[in-house]
Order: C-alpha cells, then sequence, then structure tokens
C-alpha cells in the first residue's frame, strides 16, 4: 500500500498537491482517476511512499486520506512539461494543476488508453533553447518558417506550430504543407472527438519527424523529437487566458522550449513592445532581419472627418473618399472591407443636458443603441454588452427627466444602414457578434463575401481572422474612440489591427478621423514601425510599465462597502509591498463593484518569494493577475 501526491488536474482546486492511498501499480508521471469532493478529477502522480514509512505524518494529519486506485494515462506527460507547469505557475502565482488543465485537452485526458503508450517521453538530448524573433509581413514570415520546418526535418526534428485561434490553424495548413502532407497535422477544438483521439495516436506512433499545428492545448503531445516551437501571431490577445488560471501562454511555452532544449520563434507583423525590447536587450536573436518599414502595395489616404458636418451639426458617416471607394468598388468588380470597431448603432448615449451618460439598470455599465425590425418598422433599444439585459430606447433621462438623449460614436449597425441607403444596389454582408452567432454563418459569409465581386463586407475585429485571402480594397470608418481607452497598451493594440487590415489589402486603403495629428495613424499609414517602437519605449520607461517592471492586479468585486474593507485587508497581507487601489471603470452583473490594486516590481526582482507566499494566502475570491492586458 502506497500513499501518493498528486497535482489535481483541474481549476478552483486551491491547493498544489493532494494526498491519496493506492494499492495499485503506480509510477510517478502517470495520470489517476481521483476523488474530490462529490466528484473524481484527474490527477498527476507526483511522489509515492510506502505507507509503512509514514504512518507517523498520516496518524497526525488533519485530514482523512481517501483511497485512488485507477490508472488513467501512463507517461503522458515528460519531466520537462511538468517543470515548466511548475515554472509558470509560480510566475503568475497560481498552481500547476489549474495551469495543467488549461494546457492539456480533455478529450485527451478522457479518453487516452492508458497502456498504448510511447516509451517515457523525455529528450534525447539537452541543447541549449535559442530564442528567436522574426517581424515581417505574412508572405515573408511563412516562407521563412517552411524553410525552417524543412531543415528541422532534416535533422530529424519535429515543429510544434502554434497559432491563437482555430482559424489561424486552418490558414497555417496551406500555407506550410506543400511536399510534406503526410507528415503535417492539425489539432484544435473543434475536430470531432473520433478524429482528434485519431489524430493524437497517428502523431505519436510517426517514426518520421511532424509538423504539428495546433492551438495552445495540445502542447502536450508527447513526442520527443520537437526541436522547435514557433508561437505564430505571437502579439494575438488569445494567448492570455480569460478565465482562472490568469497566465500567458507564450510565458509557457518558452519556458517548455528551455527545457527539452528546443529553438522558440515568435512571429508577427507587429511583435510586442516586450519582444522587440527584449531582442534589444540580447535576450531574443532576429531569426531574419526585422522589417520596420512595413511596404504595402496599396495607395493609402488619411480623411479628416472634420471637414463633413451637416447644417444641423450632424457627423457624416462615410466621406466622399470611401463613397467614392463603393463607387469604383462596384464598376471594377472588387471586393471592400469596411472595419467599424463597435457593435450596434452608437457605442454610448448621454443626455444632451445634463451630460449623464445611459446606464444599464442591472449592471450600471454603459448600454449600446441597437435596432430591430418588427413587421418591417424599425425599433431602437438599449442592450448591456456586460450582461446582456435588453430595454426600450424610448425613455428620458433618469436623472434630469429630458427627452433629448443623445448618441456618440459610430457602431457597425449605423454603418451598415447608412451604406445601403446610399447604395441600395451593392451587396453587404455583415460580421459582428450581434449578426453572426455560429462558426457555420461565418463562414459561409465570410465565403459568399469573397464569391461576389463588387460586394461589401462591413465587420468588427471579429472578421480579421477570417479574411484569410487578399481583398482589394479597405476602410476604416472610425477607430478614434479607442484613443479614449486609458490602458497603457492601447496604441499598440490599434496599430496591431490597423497593420492587419493593410496587409490583407492590395489597391486601397482609407482611414477616416476626427484626429488626424494623432501619430499611431501616420505610422500605419508609413509602415512606419521603428518610430512607433522608439516613442512607445520611452512613454513606458518613463511610467515604469512593462517591460521595465511586471505589473500585478489585483481584483475584488461584490458589495461596494465590503469589498473596501477587504482590499484594506489585502493591503496590510502584503505589507511590505506597496500597492495602488482604484475603482473599476464599470460595476458587474447584479450591480456588484469592483476594486482594484495594483503592485508594480522590478523585472529582474520576479518571481519574488516573499510577495509570492502572501498572494498565496489571499483568499479564493481575490482575483491574481500578474502580467494583465490591461489595468481597467
Amino acid at each position: 500500500m502506497n500513499i501518493i501526491k498528486v497535482i489535481p488536474i483541474s481549476r478552483g482546486i486551491g491547493k498544489e498537491t493532494l494526498s491519496y492511498f493506492t494499492g495499485a501499480e503506480i509510477k510517478i508521471g502517470d495520470i489517476v482517476e481521483a476523488p474530490l469532493r462529490n466528484k473524481k478529477i484527474s490527477a498527476l502522480v507526483v511522489d509515492i511512499k510506502d505507507v509503512a514509512n509514514v504512518k507517523s505524518e498520516i496518524k497526525n494529519a488533519d485530514f482523512v486520506t481517501r483511497k485512488a486506485n485507477v490508472v488513467k494515462i501512463r507517461n503522458l506527460l515528460s519531466p520537462e512539461f511538468i517543470e515548466a507547469s511548475y515554472d509558470t505557475a509560480k510566475y503568475f502565482a497560481s498552481n500547476s494543476g489549474s495551469i495543467l488543465n488549461s494546457l492539456i485537452s480533455k478529450i485527451i485526458l478522457e479518453n487516452e488508453e492508458k497502456e498504448s503508450r510511447l516509451p517515457i517521453p523525455t529528450t534525447t538530448s539537452k541543447n541549449l533553447s535559442e530564442k528567436y524573433a522574426m517581424q515581417g509581413d505574412d508572405d515573408e514570415r511563412f516562407a521563412s518558417y517552411r524553410s525552417h520546418i524543412r531543415q528541422q526535418f532534416a535533422k530529424k526534428k519535429s515543429v510544434f506550430f502554434c497559432v491563437p485561434t482555430i482559424e489561424d490553424a486552418k490558414k497555417s495548413l496551406k500555407k506550410l504543407e506543400k511536399g510534406i502532407e503526410d507528415y503535417t497535422f492539425v489539432l484544435h477544438s473543434k475536430l470531432k472527438k473520433k478524429e482528434i483521439i485519431s489524430l493524437w495516436k497517428k502523431i505519436i506512433e510517426e517514426k518520421h519527424p511532424t509538423l504539428i499545428i495546433s492551438t495552445p492545448s495540445f502542447i502536450a503531445i508527447p513526442r520527443n523529437d520537437i526541436g522547435t516551437i514557433i508561437v505564430e501571431k505571437e502579439n494575438a490577445k488569445n494567448y492570455k487566458t480569460l478565465i482562472r488560471p490568469y497566465f500567458d501562454i507564450r510565458y509557457f511555452m518558452e519556458k517548455y522550449a528551455e527545457k527539452i532544449g528546443a529553438q522558440i520563434i515568435f512571429g508577427d507583423i507587429l511583435l510586442r513592445i516586450e519582444t522587440l525590447w527584449r531582442e534589444e536587450e540580447g535576450e531574443i536573436l532576429k531569426a531574419t532581419p526585422f522589417k520596420f518599414r512595413s511596404l504595402f502595395n496599396s495607395e493609402e489616404t488619411l480623411v479628416d472627418m472634420r471637414k463633413y458636418k451637416t447644417k444641423k451639426g450632424i457627423f457624416k458617416i462615410a466621406g466622399e473618399e470611401i463613397e467614392e471607394l463603393i463607387k469604383n468598388n462596384k464598376a471594377n468588380s472588387h471586393r471592400l472591407f469596411i472595419f467599424a470597431v463597435r457593435r450596434g448603432i452608437a457605442p454610448s448615449a448621454l443626455c444632451a443636458d445634463c451630460q449623464n451618460i445611459v446606464m444599464c439598470d442591472n449592471c450600471d455599465s454603459p448600454v449600446i443603441l441597437h435596432s430591430s425590425k418588427t413587421n418591417n418598422d424599425a425599433e431602437n433599444y438599449f442592450s448591456c454588452h456586460h450582461c446582456g439585459k435588453k430595454r426600450s430606447a424610448d425613455e428620458v433621462c433618469k436623472v434630469c427627466g429630458s427627452w433629448k438623449l443623445a448618441t456618440i460614436g459610430i457602431g457597425i449597425e449605423l454603418v451598415e444602414e447608412k451604406i445601403k441607403q446610399r447604395f441600395p444596389d451593392i451587396k453587404i454582408f455583415r460580421i459582428d457578434s450581434d449578426s453572426i452567432k455560429t462558426e457555420k454563418q461565418l463562414t459561409k459569409t465570410i465565403q459568399s463575401f469573397y464569391n461576389s465581386p463588387g460586394s461589401i463586407l462591413v465587420g468588427t475585429e471579429m472578421a480579421l481572422s477570417y479574411l484569410n485571402e487578399k481583398i482589394e480594397n479597405s476602410a476604416i470608418i472610425s477607430i478614434d474612440s479607442l484613443f479614449s481607452i486609458p490602458d497603457f497598451k492601447i496604441h499598440e493594440k490599434i496599430l496591431y489591427t490597423l497593420l492587419k487590415i493593410r496587409n490583407i489589402t492590395s489597391q486601397t486603403f482609407i482611414i477616416q478621423t476626427r484626429n488626424p495629428d494623432e501619430k499611431v495613424l501616420e505610422y500605419a499609414l508609413k509602415g512606419n514601425l521603428i518610430d512607433f517602437y522608439r516613442k512607445e519605449i520611452i512613454d513606458r520607461k518613463s511610467f515604469d510599465y512593462p517591460p521595465f517592471s511586471i505589473l500585478i492586479k489585483i481584483t475584488i468585486e461584490g458589495e461596494k462597502n465590503k469589498i473596501i474593507k477587504e482590499m484594506e485587508n489585502v493591503k496590510n497581507i502584503l505589507l511590505p509591498f506597496t500597492i495602488d487601489i482604484f475603482q473599476a471603470f464599470t460595476k458587474t452583473v447584479k450591480n456588484k463593484s469592483v476594486l482594484h490594486s495594483l503592485i508594480k516590481i522590478p523585472r529582474n526582482k520576479w518571481p519574488d518569494s516573499e510577495l509570492l507566499e502572501k498572494l498565496y494566502s489571499l483568499p479564493q475570491y481575490v482575483a491574481i493577475k500578474v502580467d494583465p492586458d490591461n489595468l481597467l
């Protein structure tokens, strides 16, 4: 009989390890099925001791040791993979089990055959991990990827090609598989269960080096010949988890590459400011010369929309330049993508008399004006994009009683409506989360757009991942509202979005703005990335933002007076470390308040063992985000 120590592969456990007794033949590295509360979970065995040697510990334990008998999988995870999960958990003040839960496909955990296994998947050699970065347009990057993959195959090494979305996986397959189709595999969560299990087995049994194109949840594939991990679109927000555990998957992959002695390559049209800085500091090498001045074939135009104003002072949605582009697009049987930042008719509504912003009755977030048609009559309504509550827009100001409720900004519904009114004979498609509800519907819309010369696609950022083929023309109706967001990364996010749109445009690219002096717009039009980086890194250094520090955001939700007291308690627990407490911009569902606090740690001082111990001691309802994407 043995006592085994396991890491529970599950979210929300709160403990790094649990203990069980078992009489089964179990080895370190096995994944077992273990009872926890009223359910059974998967757990990774990390220690085994004979009961005879730990009798006193068992007697003095303040918990009852339960039985775990069933071995689910043998040798799924290499020691290097487990070590990388330890390092990642420590860096993001989380626990290893929740990190593993995010990195291992549930289908594999539930269906892998426990006896049909390769030998323990450990690397055959311990080479020094080399870190590279690659900045250039899509065609240049993928040409370099193809060359590198074939070099690795010649060395009898496999390549794990990680992408942020399923659509990126499909697109990458088309660009990379030529000539190596038999050894190229794609894994993502939209595949059917049988397909995933079949592909998983083929990959681990294939004797030839393989190219594995995958979203992050299949990084645990047990091949011991991976020579390179490529992180494509490394600036994509999808690499940060949105639910607990809050961590950056790019960090794990870098640590994993270090452990197995593999190369890691970060690639994108615009690398993160942190990555560019690390290259400048010598932490990362250039895989190819960085492209700091992107040269595009399209003709660019910046339109100052302040010149367009009706007699009543109402702003024009599309200027003459875009109207002329729409006409030419139709005449030449081209395709036009029009980008709108926000959903709805208008992103905000306010009272023209007292300037009070119209808020949600349920969660106190700003509402968005939408339109719906009933019996051919258009009816406007307010919708909260935070909690989903809707109400009629036929109301007065709740503060002063005025009927003068005005809209601010340009939403995608308004863009679509105005273009239809002006050009009723042109086919218009729309992609946003209000109009598109399924993957099938989205794919069909994109295909219909490409198959309809002279048509227009109006879309939010949701459409960008699916525009996989070049289009002739694109236009930005307005991106000005994003500049008002108090986020230290907002300029980088705006430039990245504009570059992605410009990259798929072959002829005409137009940006409308009422802020033509904004330098980011100039950088996007001219493809001037080096000046953008220089300005951004100076600004971040002056405010001690990343990469010069590590930010730790602590968040509590609840009733206002209660969370103020709780945050003060957190502040005392974390002494002598200084935290800055500030109110979140909006409340949550059920009208709960949100309170944030922020800690700044010098980059070379993190992880700090003393602070980590204090963070681990905080209650489970306290959310901790290390290196958060924003401070809102």
